[in-house]
């Protein structure tokens, strides 16, 4: 099925391109919620405030967006849930051991958001000038993506921005 305003190009790729940042947002959403629910300490209500609000973003816009994307090529967003991590380009990193240490959890969130900005890049320079909707919907996320980095730095203590950049 060819889509309107869609220049000749590898549209399976595309398809399969969405079908994986799909499952990044969903896995990304499942993460946030676990880091509000496991972070402790004297800062940790404020955090976790911050990581549901973002993991609400991950399925309530950008999941929909894709999806909403995926329907215009006829395609349903994945149906079986237990396959998202298979299909997932951005497999999360692993979770830290220790729920006080904020920073590494936030840290952890941060390499998946540097994940997902790739991802958004990628997207965004195959349909760049051939698919202009897929191609918007990719600088749209990309921008939320590199503005949830940046407050997620932000939130890093000294030491856990130290502990980022090794510097």
């Amino acid at each position: 099925m060819s889509i309107e305003f869609v220049e000749p190009l590898d549209q399976k790729k595309i398809i399969d391109m969405l079908i994986s940042a799909y499952a990044d947002e969903w896995i990304a959403a499942y993460y946030y919620t676990l880091t509000a629910y496991a972070i402790r300490g004297h800062v940790s209500e404020e955090i976790s405030e911050h990581f549901l609000k973002e993991a609400e973003e991950e399925i309530e816009k950008h999941a929909r967006m894709i999806a909403d994307r995926l329907q215009d090529f006829n395609i349903d967003p994945p149906r079986d849930f237990r396959k998202l991590w298979e299909i997932s380009g951005c497999k999360y990193p692993e979770i830290p051991e220790d729920p006080h240490d904020i920073d590494a959890w936030i840290i952890v969130a941060i390499k998946a958001e540097e994940c997902a900005i790739k991802s958004y890049r990628d997207l965004y320079a195959y349909t760049h000038g051939r698919d202009p909707v897929t191609e918007e919907l990719a600088e749209d996320i990309i921008r939320d993506e590199v503005r949830h980095r940046t407050n997620l730095i932000n939130l890093l203590s000294k030491d856990g921005v130290r502990r980022l950049t090794g510097v």
